[in-house]
């Protein structure tokens, strides 16, 4: 929708807010909006009103992946009340289960013979954002660290991280689900802090395959592979500092760094099938540590003392 400006006492410009929107948020005269500048764009925001969203949906002929995947979606989607119409007890088992390990912030608070009713009990706010991303990089740091200690040592224990990638999830799902329902901070940014906590989480998965595949590993393990596993996890260390610490030279030095262990990789003479694996996993996880390298510039180049914004009108002409 469009909107003119009008001009007040010579200074002040002026214009009307959307009629439905005020009637939906109850806003009366003299109460405070929220103006936000994001370069060319302001965002009017009310803490006064938040929307609850609701979706009713059958999940009778759904299978366990099917349920799982449909619900994660749900949740970061942004919804406040899912209601769910089931078939079995297994259903229920799984969206008990999901409720305890994955949807942060939500109950069941209604159930019968044939309905689950799931709500929101958390207030959503953009504040939260910050603070509940950095504990997903720190969560998946120490996935990274804990997990290649046990493997050195007592692979039989590496089942018992799977809590924290399962930590790792409920944080970047409700991240994701504030992204969802406008709660970032930058309009803008939403693709590029998206591709982050997307990498996040199948970051931690491929850590939780390593646990998980490895665990009770009987097959030695060449210590040159240790040493692997240390640089990639150095590796994505690195990128958590220069996503809080935004420096060229850090920027280059991890670009370098990922080439010196793709070569250190391919130099590694593979055993037998554990060693196959452990590498696949650590070359994914690389990869994937390396795919933030483009969100993390779009995010943070604003910061660069070597970047200048000049912003000119576009030609009349």
């Amino acid at each position: 929708m469009k909107r003119k400006i009008i001009q007040l006492a010579g200074k002040t410009s002026v214009i009307s807010l959307p009629s439905k929107w005020v009637r939906e948020c109850n806003i009366k005269k003299g109460y405070e909006l929220e103006v936000i500048e994001q370069g060319k764009e302001l965002l009017i925001k009310t803490e006064t009103f938040k929307t609850n969203e609701k979706i009713s949906m059958d999940i009778a002929d759904f299978n366990e992946m099917t349920l799982r995947y449909s619900l994660s979606a749900l949740h970061k989607t942004g919804y406040d009340e899912i209601i769910l119409f089931y078939s079995n007890q297994k259903q229920v088992e799984i969206i008990q289960d999901m409720v305890k390990n994955l949807l942060l912030g939500f109950i069941i608070i209604e159930q019968n013979s044939k309905k689950l009713i799931l709500k929101s009990i958390t207030l959503d706010v953009e504040e939260e954002f910050d603070p509940t991303l950095r504990r997903a990089f720190l969560v998946s740091i120490s996935l990274a660290d804990s997990s290649l200690g046990i493997l050195e040592n007592n692979p039989s224990d590496l089942k018992s991280l799977i809590h924290l990638e399962k930590t790792n999830n409920q944080l970047t799902s409700f991240c994701m689900r504030l992204i969802n329902k406008g709660d970032y901070k930058s309009k803008k940014n939403i693709q590029f802090i998206s591709t982050i906590v997307w990498s996040l989480e199948k970051i931690s998965d491929q850590y939780k395959y390593i646990c998980i595949e490895l665990n009770n590993n009987q097959e030695k393990i060449n210590k040159e592979i240790f040493n692997i596993y240390k640089e990639v996890n150095n590796f994505f260390r690195l990128y958590y500092e220069l996503f809080y610490k935004f420096e060229i030279l850090k920027f280059n030095e991890v670009s370098d760094k990922r080439f010196e262990i793709i070569k250190m990789m391919n130099n590694i003479s593979i055993k037998n099938k554990s060693e196959s694996r452990l590498l696949n996993h650590l070359n994914a996880i690389l990869s994937k540590t390396a795919d933030l390298s483009s969100s993390i510039f779009g995010l943070r180049h604003y910061d660069l003392k070597e970047c200048k914004i000049n912003e000119k009108p576009l030609s009349q002409d």
